[in-house]
């Protein structure tokens, strides 16, 4: 013998009912809009980090290209002085051997320095920038 299938009987919705779920409803609704304002105010907050890590990055761009154009031009004046350096070593009855070898150990110190100055500062970039990525 087949069972017959059972159905369960929905009591009828009455006024409370209908009560009950517009207040729930409600109370979702003001959830709702409690969210999506966190949610814009998230987002404006979001917006303003990321505009103003943009402008960081760009400002490190522009200190990475002056530091680079410094350096050429660093780079361009010792080369100057090199050839001045040795300009005067063919003019060596005017100049003494003492001189020139003091003006070589001067531009070599200079060099040095230079590269120290780029080497430490192109560290502190990208200390900028790591911690940057890291605040993302």
């Amino acid at each position: 013998m087949a069972k017959k299938p059972g159905f369960k009987k929905f009591r009828k919705l009455v006024e409370t009912d209908i009560d009950t779920l517009r207040a729930e409803f409600a109370h979702l609704r003001t959830d709702l809009d409690v969210t999506r304002k966190q949610l814009d105010e998230m987002i404006s907050m979001n917006d303003n980090l990321l505009a103003a890590n943009n402008k960081v990055v760009a400002d490190l761009r522009v200190l990475d290209d002056r530091l680079a154009h410094m350096g050429r031009e660093f780079a361009n004046q010792i080369h100057e002085l090199a050839t001045g350096i040795d300009g005067l070593e063919k003019h060596a009855d005017s100049v003494s051997a003492e001189t020139v070898a003091q003006l070589h150990a001067v531009q070599a110190r200079l060099a040095a320095e230079q590269v120290r100055y780029e080497i430490a500062f192109r560290q502190d970039l990208a200390e900028i920038a790591d911690n940057l990525r890291r605040s993302r």
